[in-house]
Order: structure tokens, then sequence, then C-alpha cells
């Protein structure tokens, strides 16, 4: 039985598709990734797990319950932290915890949320009124508001949104100890360096459609066939020039943004190809290094790809 399964999902506003037959699989005890452009259906989605939202056609369940007639029991065995978790201001850390224990009719609720305290590390500041807590520590608190009912699966939505590289680095520390922990994870974010390193499954989704799923692995080696790839340092270039890189023998690939251009080669000499390209066409080079393919490489890689074959 798979944590998260979805077949056909769909969700259509008038004639707008905000999702459309969307599969997915997510097996039990592993950290999935779904990722996507602002506005490719990934919040959508996430209501309609939660039952939010009604699916318009298709099927979903999560943990074998169908999200269309279980969901009061889903969300007795789901965790839910929202991109921004809201609080009641005046309250302090704990009381808002009773707060939320008391919604969900928690047994031995002092004793929970104790252990919750502890585990995300607000065990020294629960006393104090929320209106008083950082961004960090506000995330912290709706990550064990989440984690009260000891879930089995846990939907995060952009957890580290906002916050500081010591904040994001704490989130992610405890998103691999909830893993150890046995505890599903489906995270949305768009922080693809993170999710490379934590997530064991991505999925990626555009106009509210599955367009690539697969490994951090398999993502990482399908990056222009596993060939070299040299990032170019420029002061400026236009799309001309990109075209011209990519029309020369032994390039499999540019990507370009952020005044690098990343040119995936057949083999290191191709390089010097490249490099007397740019400058005939004018292009300075302040720099070039290889460089090892990334998340984001393979994330950029998909959306250019379905673009392309909706273009063709």
């Amino acid at each position: 039985m798979n944590a998260i399964e979805t077949h056909g999902l769909t969700r259509q506003y008038g004639t707008a598709f905000a999702v459309k037959d969307l599969n997915l699989k997510v097996r039990p005890g592993t950290v999935y990734g779904f990722l996507g452009p602002n506005g490719a259906g990934k919040s959508t989605t996430i209501k309609m797990l939660m039952g939010f939202a009604r699916p318009t056609s298709g099927t979903a369940s999560i943990m074998g319950l169908d999200v269309k007639t279980d969901y009061l029991e889903i969300r007795k065995i789901t965790g839910y932290l929202p991109e921004q978790p809201a609080f009641y201001e005046d309250m302090t850390g704990r009381d808002n915890l009773e707060y939320f224990g008391d919604l969900i009719g928690l047994k031995n609720l002092d004793k929970r949320m104790n252990e919750v305290f502890s585990q995300v590390g607000l065990e020294g500041r629960y006393k104090d009124k929320v209106k008083t807590y950082s961004h960090g520590m506000r995330q912290r608190l709706g990550i064990a508001i989440a984690l009260l009912g000891d879930p089995k699966l846990l939907i995060m939505d952009e957890p580290t949104t906002g916050l500081d590289p010591q904040g994001s680095h704490d989130i992610r520390e405890l998103i691999k100890k909830f893993k150890k922990d046995n505890i599903t994870i489906f995270l949305s974010s768009h922080q693809l360096h993170e999710v490379q390193e934590i997530c064991d499954t991505v999925g990626i989704i555009r106009e509210g459609g599955l367009i690539a799923e697969g490994s951090i692995d398999d993502f990482l080696r399908g990056i222009e066939g596993n060939k070299p790839i040299m990032e170019f340092t420029v002061s400026s270039f236009e799309d001309a020039q990109v075209r011209l890189v990519e029309s020369i023998k032994g390039v499999r690939g540019v990507t370009a943004g952020n005044g690098t251009l990343k040119v995936a080669i057949e083999d290191p000499s191709v390089t010097e190809d490249v490099t007397v390209a740019l400058v005939n066409a004018g292009v300075r080079i302040r720099g070039v290094r290889e460089v090892m393919p990334t998340l984001e490489d393979a994330f950029l890689k998909a959306i250019r790809e379905s673009q392309e074959g909706e273009q063709a």
C-alpha cells in the first residue's frame, strides 16, 4: 500500500484545469519532492489530498483511505504544514499547541506536547507568546502542530521559505530525523538544492500534469546523457549567441541564466570550440569550469522538453 496514490486526479475551475490527470505513487517511509513552477498545481493537489478541495474527477488515497469519503480519518494520520501557518499571536506556543490538540481530540495531550516541543527544539520557548517568535521558530511551531497526532504522513508546503541559512539547515535536519522515524514526507518546495539533499524521489508537475518522475540519482544521470557540463561565466549574452553554441558539433544542450551558460558536451575537447565561438561572437568570457549536474539542471531540462513537446 502506497502512502499516497492518485489516478487521473483532476481539479477544474470553469474551463481551466488546475490539476489534470495526475498520477502519483509515494512509497511509505520516503521523502517525495513535489516540484513545479508557480501556478503548476502543487497547492491545489495538496488541498485535494487534505480534503480541503474536492476533485472534479479521478481518485486519490492516503494510506488506502479515499480523500473524498475518508478525509476525517486521513487528517488523523496526516500532519500538514502550510506555506504560511497561522497561529493565535497573543497566546503562548504551548497554548496554541493545546488548542490544536483539543481540536483533534488528542489524549494524553500534556505528554505529547512535551514530546513534540522537544522534537522541534522549542522546549525552552513554549511559554512565550507567539508574537515574540522569529520566522524560524514559527515554522518549528507549525511543524510541532503537524506532529501532534503522531502522523504516518507529513505534508509540507514550502517549509523553508523566508528562513535564513541556519533556519533552513535546521528544518532540513528535522526532515531527515522524521524519515529515520519512518514518517513519509511529501514536500513541495522551490529550494531545489534542499530537495536534492533530502528527497528520495522527485515528481515535476507543469500546468497540472506530471511531466517527469524518478529518483534523484535517475534525474542526475539523465542530464544530457551524463556527459561533461562546462559552465561559462560571461559578461552578457543574447539568444542568438545561445543558439550559436547549440549548433556546435559535440554540444548536447545549453542552459542559460544568471550570467552563465551551462553547456553539456560530448567530451572536454569541445570546450575550445565553444570558447572560440563565443569570443568571435563578441561575448566576454570571465571564467570556465566543469560542474556537476544538479537537480536544478534536471528541473529546467524537464520543463524545457515539456514546452518543446507542446510546440512540436
